[in-house]
């Protein structure tokens, strides 16, 4: 399985098919998708990852990737890098995934900054973003840790069309 980066307690690594059942038990939890329209099935999953992992390998040579703690092999969430639309225009984002017994402990935090060096080390890519919801607190302090400034926009949520504040973490090399 090839290997993205380390930490010192994290592999990240491309996902491989073999891992979406262990990814699929976040995607559908509720506490974990609490901040998400709601949580998603086996195969809205598996259409997760087919996007936003492998279709986006292959096209862009990033996408989301697979956290492992480095002492157990567990795969304990996802963290990469994604298209997301800011109204800067269409942005690499960091996001992350984590089962929630690790929350609380700097996985993310650890995931997210060695994504975003990543990103600019080997991507060679001059801005990166992190998008939060106002009230996901647990994932605006592990962006606030990740990233140099903060601004807040709004965007029209899909189907509804209901107006949204965005929290947009911003880091520039």
């Amino acid at each position: 399985m090839p290997l993205i980066t380390t930490t010192e307690r994290l592999l990240i690594r491309k996902i491989v098919d073999a891992d979406l059942a262990s990814l699929g038990r976040i995607y559908s939890h509720a506490v974990c998708m609490q901040y998400y329209a709601g949580i998603k099935s086996h195969s809205e999953t598996r259409a997760w990852f087919e996007e936003l992992a492998f279709d986006s390998y292959n096209r862009h040579g990033f996408g989301l990737w697979a956290v492992v703690d480095a002492t157990s092999n567990e795969i304990i969430g996802d963290c990469g890098i994604t298209l997301q639309q800011t109204p800067a225009g269409l942005e690499h984002e960091i996001g992350y995934h984590l089962w929630r017994e690790f929350w609380g402990q700097g996985f993310a935090t650890e995931a997210a900054i060695a994504c975003r060096d990543y990103a600019f080390q080997n991507l060679d890519l001059r801005r990166v973003v992190s998008i939060t919801s106002p009230d996901n607190i647990p994932s605006q302090k592990v962006a606030q840790s990740v990233h140099d400034r903060k601004e807040i926009y709004q965007k029209r949520v899909r189907g509804s069309g209901t107006l949204v504040d965005r929290h947009l973490y911003i880091s520039e090399r």
